[in-house]
């Protein structure tokens, strides 16, 4: 998952997540990446419209933006 991540951050188009919240809910969301290190990815996230901080290993798919 890593090198994927790191892959679509380089290139710098957005793509698709489901992400486990700290709280156990799941949610897709379409994420602009900023960054991405070993334990978190940096993206504007399209759901909150805002700036977010995602961690890794809550990060269960990411799918290349088709649309």
């Amino acid at each position: 998952m890593n090198s994927l991540l790191a892959r679509y951050v380089s290139e710098q188009n957005p793509f698709m997540i489901i992400y486990q919240s700290g709280g156990g809910q799941f949610t897709q969301r379409m994420v602009y990446p900023i960054s991405f290190d070993k334990e978190t990815l940096t993206a504007f996230c399209c759901l909150r419209r805002q700036i977010r901080t995602f961690k890794v290993s809550n990060i269960l798919s990411v799918a290349k933006n088709t649309a």
